[in-house]
């Protein structure tokens, strides 16, 4: 597990350090996998924030508390985390049963990003656009309530590709403008 703590107006002391690399420890036995943290403790006037982001399970998840003493909203953020964990944990668990049958059903999604000529005002027949990007996005099996978990946790992610098991079809979760979540889903032809 990579641990990063940033200060902003505020002094990491060792004993502040320690206190939240062993509140972060506890993390561990919530996860198998681990990967990143990254605290950030605050202090603007008398509010002191701290706020926690974790890549975990194939899953980002952030938390954030506000108190007048920094161990206190250190220990209310970790509160936060692991109520989300347990939460996630317990929600995972009731679609783990079904996890064994969408082995092999994942699917392979190609993405691109066209380059629109918007200078020209009129394009001519043989005219292609310009491919900016181009990626490819495995589209793994999973109820909507799991894509909408993940879609949530998630802060740098707005669209999700996934192979709904009750229905064996490619649908899209995505992230509106107004912070709403959107389901598209095929409908039978």
């Amino acid at each position: 597990m990579q641990v990063s703590i940033t200060g902003r107006h505020v002094e990491l002391t060792d004993p502040l350090k320690q206190y939240v690399e062993e509140k972060l420890q506890h993390l561990k036995h919530s996860f198998d996998y681990v990967m990143d943290v990254h605290a950030v403790l605050s202090v603007e006037k008398f509010r002191q924030r701290a706020e926690v982001s974790l890549q975990a399970n194939g899953m980002n998840v952030h938390a954030k508390h506000e108190t007048e003493d920094m161990y206190a909203s250190i220990d209310g953020v970790m509160d936060k985390l692991n109520r989300q964990m347990k939460r996630y944990r317990a929600k995972m668990q009731r679609h783990s049963s079904q996890h064994h049958q969408r082995e092999g059903r994942e699917l392979k999604v190609s993405h691109r990003v066209l380059d629109l000529a918007y200078e020209k005002d009129e394009l001519t027949a043989e005219h292609q656009h310009d491919v900016l990007r181009h990626e490819q996005i495995e589209a793994m099996p999973m109820s909507v309530d799991e894509a909408v978990m993940q879609l949530e946790l998630s802060d740098n992610k707005d669209v999700l590709f996934f192979m709904n098991v009750e229905t064996d079809r490619l649908n899209a979760l995505y992230r509106r403008p107004d912070g709403a979540l959107s389901w598209i889903e095929p409908e039978a032809a």
